[in-house]
C-alpha cells in the first residue's frame, strides 16, 4: 500500500506537481476541510440537542371534552394566505375544519390567485355550510384583486386576514400545510401553561419531487453553518429569531405591537423580520418541534426549488455574506469534492497513461487506491445526510447515492445567488430581482444599502 501510494506521488510529481509539498497539501485538503466540517457539525448538534429537546409538545397537555364551555378557550383566527394553490389548498382547509378545538374561525385570503385555488376554496365552505347536523368554525374568504407597489404578496394577504378577523390569537399558516386534529388544542395548553406570547412551529416536511429529496436533506445539515439554528430561537441571550411560515401563533395585541404585517410589508422573507421585532420588543417566542403533528411543503418541483433557495439566499447575502460562503464551503467540501476529486484524477490519468492504466499493474493499483480513497470520502460526507434523511424526511436511503448531484445543485444555486449579488453591492445603482409564487421582487440600494 505504501508503495503504491509513493507510485501515486511519484506519477503526481513527474506529469503534474513538481513540487512535493504541494502534492501533500492537495491530498490533504479534502480530509482536513471534511474533518473540519464534521467537528463543526457534531458540536453544533449537541448543543442544538440540549437546547431543542425539551420543545415537543406532549399530546396530553389538554382534554376539551372536559370542558363543558368552549367559552373558557381563547377565540382563535386562523389566517391562510392562498396564492395558486388548488393542488394543496383543499387538505390544508379540511384539516382545519376538523380541529377538536371548540372556539375558532378560518379566515382564507385567495391572492390573485389565476388557477382554481378560488373555486376550490369555495367547494370546501358548501361542503361543510351543508352539514348543519354538526358544528363547525366558520369560513370566511377574502378575494383580493390587487397588490400595493410597496407590499410583499405574502404579506399583503396576511394583513387583509388579520383586519378581517376577530380572535384573541392569531394563527398564520401557509396553505399546503396539513395539521393533525388537535394541534390547536395543544399549541394553545402549552401557550398558556408556559405564558408565551408567541410559538412556531418546525413542521415535518413532504419532498415530493426528486430534486428535494437529493437536495433538501443535506441543505437542512449544513444549515448550522448559517448561523440560524433551530435552537438558538429559544434561546434568550441570542439574537437569532425567525417564524417558520408555515405555522405561528402569537397574541393579537403582541401582533398589533410590533406593527403587524405592516412594519414588515416589503421584506421577502417576512416571517424572520417578523420574528426579529417580535424578539427585539422582549416578547416570549418559543420554536417548537411539530413534526408529529404537522406536515408541509418546501418545495413541489424544479423550479419551486430553485427560487426558493434563491429567495433564502439572497436577504442573508446582504446581510450576512460570511455565514453563506462558510455554509457553501461546507456544502462544496462534504459532498461535491470528493466527487470532483474522482473525476477529474481519472481523465487525467486517462489522458496521461491512456488505456494502458487499466493494464498495467502499478497504474491499476494506483486507480484502484484512489477509487477508495473517494468512496471513503464521500461515505464521511453522506453519512449524516443519510441519517438526516431517514430520521427526519422518511425518504428512502437509496437517494443517498445521488447526493452529490444534489450537492452540485446546490453549488450552482449558490453561485447564481452570490456572484449577482456581491457583484451588485459594489454598484451605485444596484438592483437585484428575486422571482417567488409568479411576482418578480426586487432589491434595490437606497441610502447606502440593500433593501
Amino acid at each position: 500500500m505504501i508503495n503504491d501510494f509513493s507510485y501515486f506521488l511519484f506519477v503526481t510529481h513527474t506529469d503534474l506537481f513538481p513540487n512535493l509539498k504541494i502534492q501533500i497539501i492537495l491530498l490533504a485538503l479534502p480530509f482536513l476541510a471534511i474533518l473540519s466540517c464534521w467537528i463543526y457539525l457534531l458540536a453544533n448538534s449537541i448543543r442544538s440537542y440540549h437546547i431543542f429537546k425539551s420543545t415537543a409538545i406532549k399530546r396530553n397537555l389538554i382534554n376539551t371534552s372536559n370542558y363543558k364551555s368552549k367559552d373558557i378557550f381563547p377565540y382563535v383566527s386562523v389566517i391562510v394566505p392562498a396564492r395558486n394553490e388548488q393542488d394543496n389548498i383543499e387538505r390544508c382547509l379540511l384539516s382545519l375544519m376538523e380541529q377538536n378545538y371548540p372556539n375558532f374561525e378560518i379566515i382564507v385570503v385567495d391572492d390573485n390567485s389565476t388557477d382554481n385555488t378560488l373555486i376550490n376554496i369555495k367547494k370546501v365552505q358548501q361542503k361543510y355550510h351543508r352539514q348543519k347536523q354538526k358544528k363547525y368554525p366558520i369560513l370566511k374568504i377574502v378575494e383580493l384583486k390587487d397588490k400595493p407597489e410597496d407590499w410583499t404578496g405574502k404579506t399583503w394577504a396576511s394583513e387583509q386576514g388579520y383586519l378581517k378577523s376577530t380572535g384573541n390569537i392569531l394563527l398564520f399558516t401557509d396553505a399546503d400545510t396539513i395539521y393533525k386534529k388537535n394541534v390547536i388544542s395543544y399549541v394553545i395548553s402549552y401557550m398558556i401553561s408556559k405564558k408565551l406570547d408567541v410559538i412556531t412551529g418546525y413542521p415535518f416536511y413532504e419532498l415530493r419531487d426528486f430534486w428535494s429529496k437529493i437536495t433538501m436533506p443535506l441543505w437542512k445539515l449544513m444549515s448550522f453553518t448559517l448561523g440560524k439554528d433551530d435552537s438558538q430561537v429559544n434561546d434568550p441571550k441570542s439574537k437569532v429569531a425567525y417564524l417558520m411560515g408555515c405555522f405561528f401563533i402569537m397574541k393579537r395585541d403582541v401582533f398589533e405591537n410590533i406593527g403587524t404585517f405592516r412594519s414588515v410589508r416589503n421584506a421577502i422573507q417576512e416571517d424572520e423580520a417578523l420574528g426579529i421585532r417580535i424578539k427585539q420588543s422582549g416578547y416570549k417566542l418559543r420554536m417548537l418541534s411539530m413534526s408529529n403533528l404537522i406536515q408541509a411543503s418546501w418545495s413541489r418541483d424544479l423550479s419551486t426549488l430553485w427560487h426558493g433557495i434563491g429567495r433564502t439566499l439572497a436577504p442573508m447575502i446582504l446581510k450576512e455574506k460570511g455565514n453563506v460562503i462558510i455554509n457553501f464551503l461546507a456544502i462544496f467540501f462534504m459532498t461535491t469534492l470528493p466527487l470532483l476529486i474522482l473525476i477529474s484524477f481519472t481523465i487525467i490519468g486517462f489522458y496521461y497513461h491512456g488505456l494502458s492504466s487499466l493494464t498495467d499493474k502499478n497504474n491499476c493499483n494506483y486507480y484502484c487506491e484512489l477509487l477508495i480513497l473517494n468512496l471513503i470520502i464521500f461515505i464521511i460526507g453522506i453519512f449524516g445526510v443519510a441519517l438526516n434523511s431517514i430520521k427526519m424526511y422518511k425518504i428512502s436511503p437509496l437517494y443517498v447515492l445521488l447526493y452529490p448531484i444534489g450537492s452540485l445543485f446546490l453549488v450552482i444555486a449558490y453561485l447564481s445567488s452570490i456572484i449577482p449579488l456581491i457583484l451588485s453591492i459594489r454598484k451605485k445603482s444596484a438592483i437585484k430581482t428575486i422571482e417567488w409564487k409568479g411576482r418578480v421582487y426586487t432589491y434595490k440600494r437606497v441610502g447606502g444599502s440593500m433593501i
